[in-house]
Order: structure tokens, then sequence, then C-alpha cells
């Protein structure tokens, strides 16, 4: 009997030693989707914290700090954002053990920009108007799915529905759809 509760106390101290707060080896980082920093207006993004050489009994807080007003969901380590406008955003996420110890990491995403297109039908002709400047786009115009030129695209001489898709810098958009009888 004396056997088993030495070797039970002894595991206990060994195991307490093992397991400092915030070790000089611990890190947090911040893990995005494929390791990318550049997303799209309105498109997903998730933010992971993950720890790594951290007791997760040994965390007491883990908190987010940036613009919230992005955030979709707060999930405690992960944060789903979803930017409607273009810009950099920063996400710095700290974590505090029992010791009173903090480690944190910082992550910057660009968001770029979407161009929409609004169809409208004017003089039995398809205009185009533009939200914001499209000096970088591309357009690309369908007739019943089907792709078209530009000019047989806004003559709208054939039946169908008529759509555009743009692209800017990797981010594509879809216009509304135009019925033509």
């Amino acid at each position: 009997m004396r056997n088993i509760l030495s070797s039970t106390a002894l595991t206990t101290i060994l195991s307490l030693m093992v397991s400092p707060a915030l070790a000089q080896n611990s890190e947090l980082e911040i893990v995005t989707p494929n390791g990318k920093t550049e997303f799209c207006v309105n498109q997903p993004i998730t933010l992971v914290a993950r720890t790594i050489n951290v007791a997760t009994d040994d965390i007491v807080s883990l908190n987010w700090d940036g613009d919230m007003t992005i955030v979709e969901k707060d999930l405690g380590d992960i944060l789903i954002l979803r930017p409607q406008k273009k810009g950099n955003y920063t996400f710095t996420v700290s974590l505090n053990d029992k010791a009173g110890n903090k480690i944190s990491e910082t992550v910057t995403v660009k968001v770029k920009p979407v161009i929409k297109v609004i169809l409208k039908v004017k003089n039995n002709s398809i205009t185009i108007d533009l939200e914001e400047n499209s000096s970088s786009c591309t357009f690309s115009y369908f007739i019943n799915n089907q792709q078209v030129n530009e000019d047989e695209f806004k003559k709208a001489e054939q039946a169908g529905k008529y759509f555009v898709i743009t692209t800017t810098d990797g981010c594509s958009a879809l216009s509304n759809t135009i019925e033509m009888p």
C-alpha cells in the first residue's frame, strides 16, 4: 500500500512541474483560410486563434480586438468576419493565463472591392449602371447563360435573360437579371 501512495504523489508533482503557465516556448497564432490575408467584400473570413505549447487549463481568458462591427460570429477562439467595405482590417487576439502572463498575435486582412452593376432597360436596350469606378474591372456579358459580346448584349434584340459578371482583382460580382421578351 505504501508504494501505491508514493507513486500517486510523485505523478501529481511531475504533472504540475511539466505544465508551467505560458512557458517561454508558448505561442499563439491566428490562422486564416489557406493562409490567405486578401479577401473580397462580403466574403466570409474565418480567423482561428491557435495555441502552441499552452495547456488549456492554464488559460484564463482569450480576447479579440479589432473592428468588431464586421464580426458575424464570435465563437471564442474563432471569429467569422463578413466585411461590407473594402479596406484593411487588423485583429489582435490576446491570451491570459492563471499566472497573469499574456501573449498576443495580430493579423491584418485586406478586403478588396467588388464592382456591382445594375442593369436597366431603356428604349429597348440595356444600360449598365456602376456602383463605383470600374477602370480595372472586366465585364462578361450573358444572354440565356451564353457569353456574348458587349454590343450584342446592349442591343437586347434577343429574347431571354440578361446578366453581367464583373471581375476586379480576383473578386467577382453578379448583376441583377433582366428578362427581355
